[in-house]
């Protein structure tokens, strides 16, 4: 070693010994160098949110549930007046309690298309057009019935707005609330305005129970105190083993405001996929009012405003839709019957038609063509149609107790204008048509009314489900008062008449033991 090297050597060693040091305190520490002439961006964080969990199931059906939405005045009625003028649903922030639970920054905007404008007016009109006044209809004075039964006015063709029929009045903007059954005006201590929460809004994977957003509904287009169409319907539908949405009764309220009976209602999103289905990964489609499954050609913008693509946005497409269109389109009758089971699940499907025949839901592909979700499993490259928002059934929008189970003119009346020819519904949907003049396909929707007229009807399970959930009812509104106890008692009993009549009807077909 040189002189100059063990005359520095102290030097040497101190030098090591510091760079030591601040290698073991900084070493994952990260340096940035900033010069004068440059800001820092002033970026929002995204915060990775937390599954919120709560010792109550949130579909316990009989518990009648606890939830509080708090959001600032200003804000909802904001969300209120842009709807009534625009016809827009937007979300707006807020914090929910939920059985006691509280998840802060959720998002909340109103839900629903006429359910909606019964409780607040405004929004859009006939036919999804939103008329220079803006509205639903309206009864005429003196509470009689419209023309066609109270339906929507016939002649609707898809994608134009028809003009409401001659007695008809719309409600302005902002006037509301709407009517009931019979056309009498709702007050407003019985408006029950539907929304959608929505948990990861804001806050980027906040989720409650393991769902990122849940539906807290009303009694669609006619004030109903008991809310029993929904969860019946789908109670049938599980019997007959095909997925329906998860529901429960709730007092719902807004800040410190009067709590309300409503339903809690899953939604039909990825988590549900996941739930039913053993690939979750495919494409669900949303069939819009007027949905008819129409062929209108292989450009995909023709689809607008008739099907929603739900999930998989990014990386596919409607081109599975289109091509299952197509070929109810253009199949022969032979083709047709050998081929549709490889384009659908159509034992899922004859169950489909056999629930809301049988309960009268023609707010459906029955009726309205409306309210029902297409899944495209691209495993089995198969379509599954699935159930949603039933909350019309119950011959709650059209029909009566003996709606014709044998579907000849399956928009026969089946929501507005229904006929077989246009009205609201758009008219004959074509899979419902071609599936039920095929003798092999209606056989076995034949089938699949015995086995739910058996598992719904002759078990007497519906009527059993309607009073366990009046006794739910009447027993937490002791003490907590969200129901007109005798507006309740005979919304129950209408259900009850409609379920014992329904029953007797179908006796009567000769397609039942």
């Amino acid at each position: 070693m040189s002189i100059n090297l063990r005359r520095n050597y102290p030097l040497i060693i101190l030098l090591v010994a510091i760079i030591s040091i601040l290698v073991i305190a900084m070493g994952d520490m990260r340096v940035i160098a900033y010069t004068s002439e440059t800001e820092t961006p002033n970026e929002e964080i995204t915060v990775n949110g937390s599954d919120y969990g709560n010792d109550i199931s949130l579909f316990d059906d009989m518990l009648v549930h606890e939830i509080q939405v708090l959001i600032d005045q200003e804000d909802y009625d904001t969300m209120i007046t842009t709807y009534q003028e625009t016809g827009k649903k937007e979300y707006f922030k807020a914090d929910i309690i939920i059985d006691g639970v509280r998840i802060n920054d959720v998002g909340i905007r109103l839900k629903g298309n006429a359910s909606l404008r019964t409780t607040v007016g405004g929004g859009i009109g006939f036919g999804g057009g939103r008329p220079d006044n803006g509205g639903m209809p309206q009864m005429p004075a003196g509470g009689q019935q419209p023309p066609n039964d109270g339906q929507m006015p016939e002649g609707f063709v898809q994608g134009e707005r028809p003009q409401p029929p001659e007695g008809f009045q719309m409600l302005e903007v902002g006037q509301g609330p709407g009517m009931n059954r019979g056309g009498q005006q709702i007050s407003e201590n019985q408006v029950k305005v539907p929304f959608m929460i929505k948990f990861d809004e804001y806050v980027e994977g906040q989720t409650y129970q393991g769902r990122t957003a849940i539906a807290i509904r009303n009694y669609g287009t006619s004030y109903d105190e008991a809310l029993l169409q929904e969860p019946i319907t789908n109670l049938a539908a599980r019997l007959s083993g095909i997925p329906a949405t998860e529901t429960a009764y709730t007092g719902f309220r807004l800040n410190d405001g009067e709590e309300k009976l409503y339903v809690v209602s899953e939604l039909v999103n990825q988590e549900y996929l996941a739930k039913y289905f053993e690939n979750e990964n495919g494409v669900l489609y949303k069939a819009e009012i007027g949905s008819t499954l129409s062929y209108q050609g292989e450009d995909p913008s023709s689809y607008a405003g008739i099907f929603t693509q739900q999930t998989r946005k990014n990386d596919a497409d409607l081109l599975p839709l289109i091509e299952f269109m197509r070929f109810l389109d253009e199949a022969s009758d032979a083709e047709f019957e050998e081929e549709l089971p490889e384009y659908l699940d159509v034992d899922a499907f004859a169950s489909y038609l056999a629930i809301n025949a049988m309960l009268v839901n023609t707010d459906s592909l029955l009726g309205m063509n409306n309210n029902y979700y297409l899944y495209y499993d691209d495993e089995t490259e198969k379509i599954t149609v699935l159930m949603w928002d039933t909350n019309e059934s119950l011959s709650k929008l059209g029909g009566n107790a003996s709606y014709d189970v044998s579907l000849i003119n399956s928009q026969q009346g089946g929501g507005p204008g229904g006929r077989g020819g246009g009205g609201m519904g758009g008219g004959q949907n074509v899979l419902l048509s071609r599936f039920m003049a095929n003798e092999k396909f209606k056989a076995l929707y034949e089938e699949k009314l015995q086995e739910i007229y058996e598992a719904a009807f002759a078990s007497n399970a519906m009527a059993e489900k309607v009073d366990d959930y009046s006794a739910l009812i009447h027993s937490a509104n002791e003490d907590r008062s969200f129901v007109d106890i005798e507006a309740y008692d005979a919304a129950v009993e209408s259900v009850k008449t409609f379920l014992r009549q329904r029953e007797e009807y179908l006796k009567t077909t000769g397609l039942f033991e």
